[in-house]
This record gives structure tokens, sequence and C-alpha cells, in this order.
């Protein structure tokens, strides 16, 4: 027994307390994260709401140095392996702050890009770009604390650069072509696009490899960046959001074209009085088109506050020129 006594008060001593005062130092977090979401979901903010997020997983971490610089200071462990556990700590902490950091910064930078009008839109490859940013930067403090030289890691990776470059070309083109997408500011999250192939919809994010758009129907479409950098896109937010929605007719050649224009005015101008979605102020148009082997083309057109209702307002306009031609036979 006597001679257990050393590794006892060596090891296994050190072992409990440390693991006592980081259970403890578990329950804590616990608890304040419990209150703190109790507070912060009352909030009126999203960024109060989301402030807790970026503590919850370094917080682990940090209880976990505690714990181990509780088992260090009780232990007799020989020099180099306190010092061993010593950078362990320090490399955790640094990392942990590095990382709520970067996630609280991410947050803050979400936010005020929403409440304000910055030219930068808070989307996923931005935030990504501006967290990695942070976490590199913490990195670099760890390696410079650990005695590591930056200088030839940069080289080894400029000449591995090459080569995961063109392993991954398809990556990078994407990822340039997002941020061409956004430095350009001829596509932004929210705007209304069609693109050459057809797809069409809501813009809702870009990440680095791809840009998501909703469509009409609440479907996502998650389309390259480099096809959308190379696309021809109809963007209906510029230069407003209001916007021209035409019908197309076909009336008989011997139809009375003075009547028809008359009547088809009368009907844009029902549709717009009554519609919300629809700009009443604006005088509706009646434009004939073309002569047709079948008749004649006539394009019904009304102006519409939002891209969005682009389908709302075309199905009550199309609803209110059939019932009117047909009333007048």
């Amino acid at each position: 027994m006597k001679d257990l006594e050393p590794l006892l008060n060596g090891l296994f001593v050190p072992s409990v307390a440390a693991v006592s005062a980081a259970a403890a130092l578990f329950i804590v977090r616990a608890v304040v994260m419990h209150f703190l979401k109790k507070w912060t979901a009352g909030s009126g903010t999203a960024f109060q709401a989301g402030v807790l997020k970026p503590f919850k997983i370094p917080s682990i971490f940090w209880c976990i140095a505690v714990g181990l610089y509780f088992f260090v200071e009780l232990s007799d462990l020989p020099r180099k392996y306190v010092l061993m556990v010593d950078r362990t700590i320090s490399i955790l902490l640094i990392f942990s702050a590095t990382v709520a950091i970067a996630n609280l910064a991410v947050k803050a930078f979400e936010n005020y890009a929403r409440r304000s009008d910055i030219n930068v839109p808070a989307t996923g490859i931005i935030l990504g770009v501006f967290k990695a940013t942070i976490i590199i930067a913490g990195i670099l403090v760890i390696l410079n604390y650990l005695g590591i030289s930056i200088a030839p890691l940069l080289t080894a990776l400029g000449v591995g650069g090459l080569a995961v470059a063109l392993a991954l070309k398809d990556t990078l083109s994407n990822l340039f072509a997002g941020l061409h997408i956004i430095a350009s500011k001829q596509v932004r999250p929210g705007d209304y696009i069609k693109l050459n192939s057809g797809e069409e919809g809501a813009v809702t994010d870009i990440t680095w490899r791809s840009t998501t758009i909703t469509s009409p129907q609440n479907n996502v479409i998650i389309v390259p960046n480099a096809h959308i950098a190379s696309a021809t896109i109809t963007n209906y937010e510029f230069p407003d959001r209001q916007m021209s929605l035409s019908v197309q007719v076909t009336v008989p050649h011997l139809a009375d074209l003075d009547r028809v224009e008359e009547i088809s005015r009368e009907a844009a101008k029902a549709v717009a009085g009554t519609l919300p979605d629809a700009v009443a102020a604006e005088e509706p148009s009646v434009r004939f088109a073309a002569f047709g082997d079948t008749g004649i083309g006539v394009s019904v057109s009304v102006r519409i506050k939002d891209s969005r209702l682009l389908y709302a307002v075309r199905h009550d306009l199309i609803k209110a020129l059939h019932k009117r031609y047909a009333a007048e036979g």
C-alpha cells in the first residue's frame, strides 16, 4: 500500500481534482447557458438572440482547460510533461477563443449587413471567407507560440498550391465566380432573376460553390456559380422592383379593334384597382402587336409592385380579360 501512495498522490488525486473541477464548470456552464438562453429568447434583435451560439462549443474547451490546469498544479509530473500539458492548455485556450471571436464577428457582421445599407451582402461565401480569415490568424498565433517558423510553411504551401489548384479546378472556378458575382452587385440575395437556361426565382444565398434560388413553386434550385457567371440573366429587380406584366391575346381579324382596346383597358384597370400587388396609379397599356394566321395579336400590360407577384397578378388579369371578352361576345 505504501508503494502505491506516490502513484496515488502523483496521478490519482490530481486526476480526481481535475475531473471534479471540470465537472463543476460544466454544471455552471449549463446553468449559465440556460438562463442566458431564456434572457436572449425575449430580446428584440436577432443578434442578441444568436449571441449565445458562438460561445457554446468554445466554452467546452475552457472547462477542459481549467481541469487540465488543476491536474498540472496538483501533480508531481516531471517538468517536460508539465510543459507539454501547459502548452496543450494554451493551445486549447487560443484556438477556442479564436473560434468564439470568429463566430461572434460573423454574427455581428451578418446583423450589421442586414440592418444597414452596406455594399457587401451577408452571403455564405462572404461570411465563410470572413470566418476563415480570423481562424487562420488564430492558427498562425498558435504556430508562433509553438516556435514553428511560418515562412517555410508558406513556401511549402506555395509549391503544393499549384497541384491543389489543378485538382480543385472546378471548385476554385465556382469560388472565384461567386466572389465576382458579389463584387459586381449585378445579382444580390433577394433579387428575382431568370437564367437563359430557363431557371427563375429569388436568390436566397451565394455560397463558395453555388447560388441558391427559390422558384415560384417554392422549390430550391442550386446552380453552380460558374454557370451563373457565364449565363445571360434577366434581373427583375433592376432598375427597381416594379415591372410591367404583359398578357398576350389573339382576337379575330373581323373584331372591332377600338372596342377590343377599350374593354381590354377597362378590364386591366379593374385588376390594377382591386389588387394590392398592382400599381393602380399606372395606366394599363394595350398594344396591337401583329397580324397572325388566326387573328390579331394584342398585348395587355399592367405595372406590378414586385417581380415575385408576377404569376399571381397574371392569373387574375387573364381571368378578368376572359370574363370581359365573354361578356362582350
